[in-house]
């Protein structure tokens, strides 16, 4: 049997097209809450151990979930095949993140776990990171494709947008904004994030935290391009950058082993970490509004081939079935 685990129940929902287009027998595994911490988390891990019988497939949505399952397999002696999806895993220097880098590098040499990434350079880095050779899988994130308002909103000139949460490089958004005083620079962020990086906002910058989707949608409809400086390699903002697609928005973010995968080939632009490249950048693709478009039919023509619903099930299925 194979059993799809998840750590939060919101995901339901747009999970549905895996019914619609695998035809292995799966059952998805949803907690009652999110999985907040990792005592929540192993505790969903072994009830799917436990439910599960030698041999099973136990695919997990949440990569750290998929490592918990590995080590209590192998603290209890279960046999179990494990997939672990689209590894999020970042280096940093803190004992808490050395610490789990360890705990990835064994539970990816064993030959009961298998791992997708969602960029082949990405896989390369984790593998230099950790000093492992570990194939993988490449599994493009999904690119949810029905999104998108019905009603028109009407476009700022001459502005841009970020916002998330996760590996966004807000120091440097800010730092350029305060550079570009005539361009509107909207951003969503979290409140401890405003609260962290307040001191730095300039006149030309409008802040919104903790607010709902809806309205975040609302924002970068509204903005002529996405700007989304990174400060990791690691897979960061690619549901975002994927809306920005939605709502045919040019993007501008850091080049990065994950983000070369998505936005090089003329689907995006991409820069490193310098503010002149930025302003240029910035400055060159709110001038010319028709190259900027034929990036983003160039980003949507990919993701509806390569990020799929279908394609993510196909990729998905030959994985469970070995192929």
């Amino acid at each position: 049997m194979v059993y799809i685990l998840f750590d939060n129940p919101a995901d339901r929902t747009k999970m549905r097209f895996l019914t619609k287009y695998m035809h292995t027998p799966f059952k998805e595994i949803y907690p009652e809450q999110k999985c907040n911490s990792i005592k929540s988390m192993i505790k969903e891990c072994q009830k799917c151990i436990d439910n599960s019988g030698d041999n099973d497939t136990i695919v997990c949505w949440y990569d750290f979930m998929g490592i918990l399952c590995w080590w209590l397999c192998k603290l209890k002696r279960k046999k179990r095949k494990i997939i672990v999806l689209n590894i999020l895993l970042k280096k940093k220097e803190t004992l808490k993140n050395k610490v789990v880098r360890r705990l990835y590098r064994i539970a990816l040499h064993s030959k009961n776990l298998e791992a997708t990434v969602t960029s082949k350079e990405y896989g390369k880095w984790i593998n230099n990171i950790l000093g492992i050779n570990k194939e993988y899988t490449i599994l493009h994130d999904i690119y949810f494709d029905n999104t998108k308002n019905e009603h028109q909103t009407e476009i700022d000139s001459n502005s841009v947008f970020c916002g998330g949460r996760n590996g966004r490089d807000w120091e440097f958004y800010f730092e350029l904004a305060a550079s570009m005083p005539d361009v509107t620079f909207k951003c969503v962020m979290p409140q401890n994030q405003y609260e962290e990086y307040k001191v730095l906002i300039s006149p030309n910058v409008q802040v919104k935290y903790d607010i709902p989707e809806n309205e975040f949608l609302e924002l970068l409809n509204s903005s002529q391009l996405v700007v989304m400086p990174l400060d990791t390699e690691a897979p960061a903002g690619l549901i975002a950058l994927f809306q920005a697609a939605t709502y045919g928005k040019m993007v501008i973010t850091t080049d990065t082993v994950t983000t070369r995968e998505y936005f090089s080939g003329d689907r995006g632009v991409l820069c490193k970490r310098n503010i002149k490249d930025w302003e240029e950048a910035i400055r060159y693709y709110l001038g010319n509004i028709g190259e900027a478009k034929m990036k983003v039919d160039n980003l949507v023509g990919f993701l509806e081939e390569e990020c799929s619903e279908s394609k993510y099930a196909e990729v998905l299925e030959r994985l469970i079935r070995n192929e």
